[in-house]
């Protein structure tokens, strides 16, 4: 049985599934294009899909292929069908406008040299700066300041192995520092030292000091900096970066970092004292030997019938909004329309943002769920759900993913061949009951691979196949010096980067809640030690072990 089947199938038995009249009921919203996704996969007619089309709310790649399966309109499957040319097919598209459709850089890597020249001279900068593709056609790149847009392009899009390949050397300063002038100097220097095997050119960018960059960039700086061991530059881009960074969590990392470095107590004194509750604070705490208190865990409830308790989408969405328009001092006047003794979750994300940044919400509002549970499962169910979707039951992702847990639509698919509690439509998703239960079944997938709570949470966000690769290739979470912490401000993907250190604190604040109080510093010495901390790496010892003895 494929996914498309299981899709349409789980469509199906939910009466005439989602209804033209049901979408256009409803506001512009993230909410209404998961109504329309839905729609757009039933059985309808072309007319039926532009009308539910043309009510998407910022339409994306994933809503256009997905509304040319459907639609009669000539100009939306041309363009689709243009988009979707393999490259071997690129010399042979004879209208331009689907040409640049088709092309891009990285399709280009695959072509002769006499076909990019063939495509450059035909398109002649027509639809935009195709200059690139001429590029594409040099022995070397990053040699001198002459070309340097176009081989800048070529670095951030002709993908991985091509970037490896070609711009994985030395650069000299003058080349430094003109790409330093450029727009897309950060993403430069996050493509160069989160890529394990761009060592050359990361020696070169060590080097640079001072500037004036976003804050993420004066922070991987200085981390490629340390790697490198020019302490020195790397303080300078900490200082600069806290300077520029806002949210609490940022600037309490560049303090970790300075006190790292320096070994400065001023340092580790001054993040002790943050207001807020993230992996740099507790390791200060910690080590200074003090607690942890400014949050809350348990709420008053009533008998209150009518209590918001945010499973409906759209009721949510409306509630969320009028609390994003009024003041802290205001919320109060909410608090009585979430006091229910279903709604622990709603109640406490009122109470947070009303006394933010003082006090942190980590209610256990869902208990009755898990009864079966271990202390430690729990702690880790809460410590994603918090960061998931801040106990919010009806909230829906940009990618579709559900409920309090945000399983995703195909991971909903799959579960539900081995759960006896199935979703009659997505929307159950949304019931607390139903997202616990599908999560705890794909927990018990990663945990039998992933020891370490971090890795779970990677596991959870980014896939177990992406965390595989993640410990497996690039010599990452190994003893050394600033290890496990390089390795894990170094991941490549930024969400899976901040989910991972948010859902660490999250998991240790819940166990002490717990009972089981355990040291965040025993959890980063775990993740270096490859036979205790993961399944791949703990296997891989194995085998190597077995060799050894049979030589």
């Amino acid at each position: 049985m494929n996914r498309t089947f299981l899709l349409s199938a789980l469509l199906a038995s939910s009466l005439l599934g989602v209804t033209l009249s049901e979408i256009s009921d409803k506001p512009a919203s993230r909410q209404k294009n998961f109504l329309i996704w839905q729609f757009l996969h039933q059985e309808i007619n072309a007319s039926q899909a532009s009308e539910a089309f043309y009510q998407v709310e910022n339409v994306n790649e994933r809503f256009l292929f997905d509304y040319a399966a459907k639609t009669d309109e000539p100009e939306i499957k041309y363009t689709v069908n243009c988009m979707t040319q393999p490259a071997c097919n690129l010399p042979l598209i004879e209208q331009n406008d689907c040409l640049m459709l088709a092309l891009t850089p990285a399709k280009a890597t695959a072509l002769k040299p006499e076909e990019r020249e063939m495509i450059a001279t035909r398109l002649n900068n027509q639809f935009g700066n195709t200059q690139w593709l001429i590029a594409l056609n040099q022995e070397s790149f990053f040699a001198s300041t002459d070309n340097l847009e176009n081989e800048s392009i070529l670095f951030r899009q002709a993908g991985a192995l091509y970037r490896y390949e070609h711009f994985n050397h030395p650069i000299t300063a003058e080349v430094l520092g003109a790409l330093s002038q450029m727009k897309a100097f950060g993403t430069f220097v996050f493509l160069t030292v989160t890529d394990p095997k761009m060592d050359q050119l990361q020696q070169s960018l060590s080097d640079l000091s001072g500037g004036q960059f976003d804050p993420q960039t004066h922070f991987f700086l200085a981390m490629n900096a340390i790697k490198y061991g020019k302490l020195s530059i790397a303080l300078d881009h900490l200082k600069e970066a806290k300077g520029r960074f806002h949210t609490p969590i940022d600037r309490d990392k560049t303090t970790f970092w300075m006190y790292q470095i320096t070994k400065d107590p001023i340092y580790l004194d001054e993040l002790s004292q943050s207001l807020d509750i993230n992996m740099y604070v507790l390791y200060a705490r910690e080590i200074l030997n003090l607690p942890t208190e400014n949050y809350f865990t348990t709420l008053p409830t009533t008998e209150n019938s009518a209590s918001i308790k945010g499973i409906d989408p759209f009721e949510w969405r409306t509630f969320s909004q009028e609390i994003m328009t009024v003041t802290p001092d205001t919320l109060v006047n909410f608090v009585n329309q979430c006091d229910g003794n279903e709604s622990v979750g709603i109640q406490g994300y009122v109470l947070e943002r009303m006394y933010e940044p003082y006090i942190h919400n980590f209610t256990m509002a869902y208990d009755q769920y898990m009864g079966t549970l271990s202390n430690d499962q729990k702690a880790l169910v809460y410590a994603l759900m918090r960061q998931e979707t801040r106990f919010i039951p009806g909230l829906i992702s940009r990618s579709f993913a559900l409920g309090l847990m945000q399983i995703m639509p195909f991971n909903v698919d799959s579960i539900s061949k081995v759960l006896s509690l199935k979703p009659t439509t997505y929307f159950d998703m949304l019931k607390p009951e139903y997202s616990i239960a599908y999560s705890v079944a794909h927990l018990k997938h990663l945990t039998d691979k992933l020891y370490n709570p971090i890795l779970v949470a990677y596991g959870y966000n980014g896939g177990l196949g992406s965390t595989k690769r993640l410990l497996t290739e690039g010599g990452r979470f190994l003893p050394g010096s600033y290890e496990p912490f390089l390795s894990m401000e170094l991941i490549g993907n930024d969400e899976n980067r901040e989910y991972g250190k948010r859902v660490l604190s999250n998991y240790v604040i819940y166990k002490k809640i717990l009972g089981e109080e355990i040291k965040i510093s025993s959890l980063f010495d775990n993740l270096i030690q490859p036979s205790q901390s993961d399944y791949f790496r703990a296997e891989a010892l194995k085998q190597s072990a077995l060799l050894s003895r049979t030589e």
